[in-house]
Order: C-alpha cells, then sequence, then structure tokens
C-alpha cells in the first residue's frame, strides 16, 4: 500500500489533485497537510483523508505530518517572496528527506523554455520571470537532495488570466488593458485538467522517476487575442494596450493590495518580458495524453469566469 500526503490541498491547484486523486485510491491511503487543520474545506472534512498540521514555517511539523508516507504532493508556497519561498520549499524538502519519503512530486511554474525539448541559448538564463527565479532554484535544490523527485511545470491556469491581462476586470467598465514590454503568447490550461493530469502522475508506480514534466495547453493564445475574446463576450470592445514598464506601473500603482504597489509591479513587470521571448507559449502534448482527451479550451474558462470570478483570481495569485 502506497500512503500519499498532500500540502496545498486547500489552494486552487492543491484542492483539485485532492479531488481527482481520491478517484484513483482509497481515502485512508492519502494525508493532508495543513498550517491550519481548522481550516480545512467542507470537502477535505467529509473525504475521509486523515488530516495533519504541516506548516512550512515550523520543520518539525513538517516532519510529523509526512510520516509513514510514500509520496509527497509539494505545493510550492503562496508568495512571489523568492528567499521566502524557497526556504520554505527546502524546508519541506529537508522534512521529506528526514521522514523517509520516497517520492517528491514538485509543483513548479511553466516559464522557461519548455521542460525538456529546448535550450536555452548560450549566455541566457532559462527564465527572467522574478515568479520563476524560486522555482528554480527549488527544482536545483530538489535534483541534489538525493530523493526521487518528479518536477511538474504546472501551466498557465487559465482561470489566472486577470493576472496576465493587466489586472482588467468586466466590473470596471473600462475598454483598455495596461500591460508592459509586449504581447506575449500563453498556452493556457485549466486547474481541473492540471488537478487530474498530475492526479494521474502522482499515482503512476513508474514512469516519471526524476523527471520534469510540462502540464500546458495544446495551444497557444496571445493576450492580443484574449482582448478579441473577452470583446465578443462581452460585445464591447476591449483592447491591449502595451506600454513602457514606468507607465505600466504608474498605470497601476494605488489598486488594492499588493498589485497597487510599485515594487510588486516592477517584479511582476519581468512576466511580461518572459512572455516576449516565448517563455509561455509551449503547446505540449503531455496532458492531453495523460488524460486521453483535449484539455478544456482557454475560451471556455473565460466565459464561465466573466463576471464571476475576475476579481477572486486576482487576490489569490497577486501577492
Amino acid at each position: 500500500m502506497t500512503k500519499y500526503v498532500l500540502t496545498g490541498a486547500t489552494g486552487g491547484l492543491g484542492s483539485q489533485a485532492l479531488l481527482f486523486l481520491l478517484h484513483l485510491v482509497p481515502a485512508s491511503d492519502i494525508v493532508v497537510s495543513l498550517h491550519n487543520p481548522a481550516g480545512a474545506s467542507p470537502t477535505i472534512v467529509s473525504s475521509g483523508v486523515e488530516v495533519r498540521k504541516g506548516d512550512y514555517a515550523d520543520p518539525a511539523s513538517l516532519r510529523t505530518a509526512f510520516a509513514g508516507a510514500d509520496k509527497l504532493f509539494l505545493v510550492s508556497y503562496p508568495s512571489i517572496a523568492h528567499e521566502l519561498r524557497v526556504r520554505m520549499h527546502k524546508n519541506a524538502i529537508d522534512a521529506a528527506h528526514a521522514a523517509g519519503i520516497k517520492h517528491i512530486y514538485y509543483t513548479s511554474l511553466a516559464f522557461g523554455f519548455g521542460a525538456q525539448r529546448a535550450l536555452v541559448p548560450p549566455g541566457e538564463q532559462e527564465s527572467v520571470a522574478e515568479v520563476m527565479q524560486a522555482h528554480l532554484d527549488t527544482e536545483a535544490y530538489l535534483k541534489q537532495s538525493g530523493l526521487t523527485y518528479t518536477i511538474i511545470r504546472e501551466g498557465i491556469y487559465s482561470e489566472s488570466y486577470p493576472l496576465y491581462f493587466g489586472y482588467w476586470s468586466a466590473s470596471e467598465g473600462t475598454d483598455e488593458v495596461v500591460v508592459p514590454h509586449g504581447d506575449g503568447a500563453i498556452a493556457w490550461v485549466s486547474r481541473p485538467d492540471l488537478g487530474d493530469g498530475t492526479a494521474r502522475i502522482i499515482v503512476a508506480e513508474s514512469g516519471y522517476e526524476n523527471r520534469t514534466l510540462l502540464l500546458s495547453g495544446t495551444r497557444v493564445v496571445t493576450l492580443s487575442a484574449l482582448a478579441s475574446t473577452v470583446s465578443a463576450l462581452l460585445n464591447r470592445p476591449v483592447h491591449l494596450k502595451v506600454v513602457s514598464e514606468d507607465e505600466y506601473v504608474a498605470a497601476h500603482t494605488g489598486r488594492p493590495g499588493p498589485r497597487g504597489e510599485a515594487g510588486f509591479l516592477r517584479k511582476w513587470a519581468t512576466t511580461y518580458r518572459a512572455l516576449g521571448r516565448g517563455e509561455c507559449a509551449v503547446a505540449d502534448p503531455t496532458l492531453r495524453e495523460i488524460l486521453g482527451r483535449e484539455p478544456t479550451p482557454f475560451e471556455e474558462t473565460v466565459r464561465e469566469m466573466l463576471g464571476v470570478g475576475a476579481e477572486g483570481a486576482v487576490d489569490r495569485y497577486a501577492r
């Protein structure tokens, strides 16, 4: 019997992975590690899985949470703060090693030049996106840990499109989406599809050891094409405006939360430089092959979210 322990099971991706994992293995084989067990969702509480306290900032609690498990699903710490994020990940990897975990599945991100096929030109870093740097450091640390690993570069969530689409929301009524540097393309993919594919990878007995996988969509959509889609769905013009980084920062400074702070905006602007290099424009067949079907079309998710979940998406990711 294989015992699985999952972190991040209350988040967007982790909750989906848990839901699909419950279709593949008995709940009695699953442990959910939460920094606040009292905050477990009704789905977790009613599922029959074991809930343990595991706080990324408290290595001792992680060792207890991971004890007796064979496989760890390690969801990345929800922050763009580089040093903090890497420290939390190292705590979890070290705790897994101490607890006797045999295989770690780490949720990295799809920035870069593809998981296995494309090579970085000499002298160029793999990604210029600030949000990717902690993932790259964590990947390197995991590879050196001595543990069997699978690095899953999860594609850019379709549900997170407002974050990339200039923090635009239908409720604001504006017809202008302001972004810096250029109009990049993304191989968008829905969270349920990622959760389904990730769960299948976790339960596989072999085939993914010490590999880096890319789970992206099978087609790419530029931000300007997204503007056209939104315009058609709302029956009103919405267009993309590419400006300088200084103009981008000025346009968004003062918005609620971190996305209104100049420091955060400067870091997030590196995302658009990365998109301009094609870092997220890799339409990979791996997820489709694992699912045995076509992933959910990006436009379908946008249609469902318009007027319903766009503001929530920004609040979830812009921190």
